[in-house]
């Protein structure tokens, strides 16, 4: 029994939480961009702009970036499909594989 909670124990202590990197590729006006969502970092890279990543009110998943103000929700949907509104412009994404 003794090495059972033992074991249980490193075990728990062992596996963290994963954070992850997501890449997509956008399409904004026609022109395909990378972008990336860095979980660790709490990060959104669009356009060579780095948002911090908020909460969010997407109804699956997705995150709400912010910077100097300007913010918009990037909401994925299934199968690696996502999109976002950011100045009247619809930009829709594909995850990268």
């Amino acid at each position: 029994m003794k090495k059972l909670l033992l074991i249980t124990l490193a075990m728990g202590i062992t596996s963290q939480a994963q954070a992850y990197t997501y890449n997509y590729i956008c399409k904004d006006h026609g022109k395909a961009y990378p972008l990336k969502v860095d979980d660790a970092a709490n990060t959104l890279t669009w356009r060579g702009t780095v948002y911090k990543i908020k909460e969010t009110d997407c109804a699956k998943a997705g995150w709400h970036a912010e910077k100097d103000g300007v913010g918009f929700d990037f909401c994925t949907a299934t199968k690696g499909y996502a999109d976002f509104q950011l100045n009247g412009a619809s930009i829709v994404c594909d995850m990268k594989r």
